[in-house]
């Protein structure tokens, strides 16, 4: 139409071609760098994450990482907590810490050279402390640092959202992200972050908008927390991408004060809390259940019916709970009574419109565990 603005078109043919994925493009291969267990956690070429509430452990698992990446050769036998990285073939490994004071993150160094049975730190182990620096003083720190050690084999950093302003801030989350994803690919490199998770949190969800992120994009995510209850660290996965998720790893400081995986007593007991707990948390749940179908008669519940009558009897919430907390809340309490296994489930067609009916066979109590 005369006069209408014609839309810019910044990008040729030839350059969107060039966007083009075939059979006869050549790539380089994503090969194994880190694995936990036997599961691979993070490759070259792309970025994984580590997160965890503070003092969870994060830290000890990166010592792993690191250690083994130097070790030409891990004895079979060598305690790495299920930890073992590909040996670095004398290409950089940097470690960058954001968090810790400079004597911290020496003594850091120090147990990652007992771990690998070094004397010595190696000229291709390079750690940088940036605490003391703004988030944008942080950034251009990055930036030089890709650009120098642009052939460096592993990159831990230890704190990612001291690169942005606020862990919330999307549009500098999702440049963060944007851009370690470009570097892993331009220097064929691997990048581990570590990142907080959220206060309160048991589900292995990473902290702010850029966590969010970082777990539709990334690799690999795991997850380090201390279990009170049972008097141990583990490591669990959250996303394995095309790879098996792993069952917990549990570990443990010793009397002198090194990180040791579980020994068999322990696992034992560790299986044992946790039946006990499952076992509690069915008898809630069914206690639940029957003030939740009391008077239904067999007819059973739709989904919306059955959660509407789980948040009417649900334990309470705690106390000053927002809207937002109480809503969160009440939907892990209703995904917890689906996946208890307490309800029996048929399915019904009525008006062709087909529907999930909930029913509870299992009055006074009379579960079969």
């Amino acid at each position: 139409m005369a006069g209408e603005k014609q839309e810019e078109i910044k990008h040729s043919l030839e350059q969107i071609k060039n966007l083009s994925i075939t059979l006869f493009n050549q790539y380089k291969e994503m090969k194994p760098v880190i694995r936990i267990s036997e599961a691979v956690f993070a490759v070259n070429g792309d970025i994984s994450f580590t997160s965890g509430l503070p003092k969870a452990g994060k830290s000890t698992i990166t010592r792993f990482m690191i250690a083994t990446a130097l070790m030409p050769h891990i004895p079979q036998e060598h305690d790495t907590i299920s930890i073992r990285s590909e040996y670095c073939q004398g290409r950089k490994v940097i470690y960058l810490d954001t968090e810790q004071n400079p004597a911290d993150t020496q003594k850091m160094i120090t147990s990652i050279l007992d771990i690998a049975g070094l004397s010595e730190q190696p000229e291709n182990f390079i750690a940088l402390n940036l605490r003391e620096y703004s988030h944008s003083e942080n950034l251009d720190y990055l930036k030089s640092l890709f650009h120098h050690y642009n052939d460096a084999y592993l990159w831990i950093i230890d704190g990612v959202t001291d690169f942005l302003p606020s862990a919330n801030d999307e549009t500098a989350g999702n440049e963060i992200i944007r851009y370690l994803m470009k570097m892993s690919s331009i220097n064929d490199t691997c990048i581990v972050c570590l990142i907080h998770e959220n206060s309160g949190n048991s589900n292995g969800k990473m902290r702010g908008h850029i966590g969010s992120e970082a777990a539709r994009k990334c690799q690999g995510a795991i997850s380090v927390s201390y279990e009170e209850d049972k008097g141990v660290h583990s490591i669990k996965s959250t996303y394995f991408r095309g790879s098996k998720r792993i069952e917990p790893i549990y570990w443990q400081f010793n009397e002198n004060g090194k990180p040791v995986s579980c020994d068999n007593e322990t696992l034992d007991n560790i299986k044992k809390i946790a039946e006990d707990k499952d076992h509690s948390k069915n008898i809630e749940i069914a206690k639940v259940l029957e003030k939740v179908f009391k008077n239904v008669n067999g007819t059973g519940l739709t989904s919306d019916i059955l959660k509407q009558r789980v948040v009417l009897y649900a334990p309470p919430a705690k106390q000053n709970s927002s809207k937002d907390a109480i809503r969160k809340r009440n939907d892990r309490y209703f995904k917890a009574i689906i996946n208890s296994r307490l309800l029996r489930v048929e399915e019904d067609v009525r008006d062709n419109i087909k529907r999930t009916i909930y029913h509870y066979d299992n009055p006074n109590l009379k579960i079969g565990f």
